[in-house]
């Protein structure tokens, strides 16, 4: 099966490592991840780790499967929507940071994938603006 995949890029005023550091500290989370209400990690973010993120009532478990600092920062979910795939690049641009955020996700089935291709393309596209809307507001404090 194909994955459906959706992808955004722009920049945000702020350098890179300070970037980083606000995509991969726990405690940070819940202010830029959509929908998200709290994080529960028992270390240091790093390849391999898993954490606990909370959205509301439903909780499921992230598996950093990418980890580079001050470049990269990615996980797959391992709860309620499995197999998504969420990934982060930053690149140094003078004093701001150019920003790629791209989830994938591998559906189960055709009527999965058409769902998935077509009735939640916009809901994809939105849910990647807010990550990027709200990261910028957490930068600007």
């Amino acid at each position: 099966m194909l994955p459906v995949a959706y992808t955004l890029i722009d920049s945000v005023r702020a350098p890179t490592d300070t970037v980083f550091a606000a995509l991969t500290e726990p405690v940070r989370m819940p202010a830029w991840l959509p929908g998200c209400t709290g994080v529960q990690s028992g270390g240091p973010l790093q390849k391999g780790a898993r954490f606990t993120v909370r959205f509301g009532a439903r909780q499921t478990e992230f598996e950093i499967v990418d980890f580079v600092r001050p470049a990269t920062f990615g996980w797959v979910e391992r709860g309620g929507r499995k197999g998504w795939k969420t990934f982060f690049r930053l690149d140094a641009v003078g004093g701001s940071t150019t920003i790629t955020i791209r989830v994938v996700w591998i559906p189960h089935s055709l009527l999965a994938w058409l769902r998935g291709r077509f009735i939640e393309k916009r809901k994809g596209r939105r849910q990647l603006e807010e990550i990027l809307k709200n990261l910028q507001s957490v930068l600007a404090r």
